[in-house]
């Protein structure tokens, strides 16, 4: 889907040969950052202090699976520049399809865990200034809700959240890089 049409709210059923290809925390890192704007290897490396091979390979991995493109507009004979197909990817588990898809899916959670739990502690170790700490936020609510009003909130959420994603140049000065994480867990009673 072109970036012009999508909607915060839309959602990708994906294969789980997609959602495994996903599951990569380098590759949802290249993801992250072709969705501020297209690159190269080379330039990914450099960002996200990889290798050019490594960031190459996965590249191709994601081009095979459709979520990224080469931009033909911006490349040359020696350079391949990528863009993302879709500016939002909300990836919607499609659960007991398949074993190995619920293990995919599995793993791509995991993955978010991870970056959620490595926020929080970069968090509690940075000196930030009284304003960061003024604006920081961390709470948690239990509510009672029906599967379709969760997905009416995320929906907002993400519509919200997407409101602030923008490169760095287009962000005010007093910009930082924020981790935003969002869950909705049905709790058992």
């Amino acid at each position: 889907m072109p970036d012009d049409e999508a909607q915060p709210g839309d959602t990708c059923m994906l294969t789980g040969r997609e959602v495994r290809a996903l599951a990569h925390p380098l590759r949802l890192r290249m993801m992250e950052s072709l969705r501020e704007e297209p690159a190269t290897a080379s330039i990914l490396a450099r960002r996200l202090n990889e290798s050019s091979g490594a960031t190459s390979y996965h590249l191709r991995e994601l081009a095979r699976h459709g979520f990224i493109e080469e931009d033909r507009e911006r490349g040359t004979a020696r350079e391949r520049w990528w863009r993302r197909r879709e500016r939002i990817l909300l990836v919607a588990p499609k659960v007991g399809v398949e074993p190995e898809t619920d293990a995919a899916y599995a793993r791509l959670q995991s993955i978010f865990l991870e970056r959620d739990a490595a926020a929080l502690e970069r968090w509690v170790r940075i000196d930030a200034s009284p304003r960061w700490q003024e604006a920081t936020m961390i709470g948690n609510w239990s509510v009672h809700a029906a599967p379709e009003e969760i997905e009416e909130l995320t929906e907002k959420v993400v519509a919200l959240v997407d409101e602030l994603r923008r490169t760095a140049r287009e962000a005010p000065a007093e910009a930082k890089l924020v981790h935003v994480s969002f869950r909705a867990l049905p709790q058992e009673a």
